[in-house]
């Protein structure tokens, strides 16, 4: 089953501002998936393409930037 991930780039800057240690990758199981799952490491399997588009938001979240594979395993 196809998984779309993006870097939330505020997650970052946030814990850098706070001190804090949010997951900024978000794991989505379809491009609008309500309920996506959030982490700090994942394992992507072989088959992965990255794709940007700068003309539009790939995914419901306004990510430009996704990585779309077959298979991710969440580490933590």
């Amino acid at each position: 089953m196809t998984k779309f991930i993006s870097i939330n780039g505020h997650t970052i800057k946030s814990n850098s501002r706070h001190g804090t240690a949010q997951p900024p990758i978000r794991i989505a199981r379809t491009r609008s998936d309500p309920n996506p799952i959030y982490a700090s490491e994942v394992e992507i399997s072989r088959s992965a393409r990255l794709i940007y588009d700068p003309t539009k938001a790939m995914l419901r979240c306004g990510a430009r930037l996704v990585l779309v594979c077959d298979d991710v395993k969440v580490i933590r």
